[in-house]
């Protein structure tokens, strides 16, 4: 069965999406890459070992974020893949 129009609109718009999520994606890797090396500079030149401590865990904690925000960005993704498959039964 051929699909409708609205169902052709929607795949489009989901595909819009997926591409906007991808480029956040992106977004998101360059910047884990730059908080990455920025906070490995500042332990590495930090005076004392409490401030190195310190930037550890910071650096550790961002990170973290990052990623959980990438995740939740392929999440979204498949979420809209799954969505076109449907549409397209």
């Amino acid at each position: 069965m051929p699909l409708t129009e609205s169902q052709r609109n929607q795949i489009a718009s989901y595909k819009v999406q997926i591409e906007r999520y991808r480029a956040d994606l992106q977004r998101l890797k360059d910047d884990k890459k730059k908080k990455s090396e920025h906070y490995a500079n500042m332990i590495k030149n930090a005076q004392t070992s409490d401030g190195k401590r310190s930037y550890r865990a910071t650096k550790i904690s961002t990170i973290n974020s990052l990623v959980n925000q990438m995740e939740a960005k392929k999440r979204d993704i498949e979420r809209l893949k799954a969505n076109i498959a449907s549409i397209k039964k």
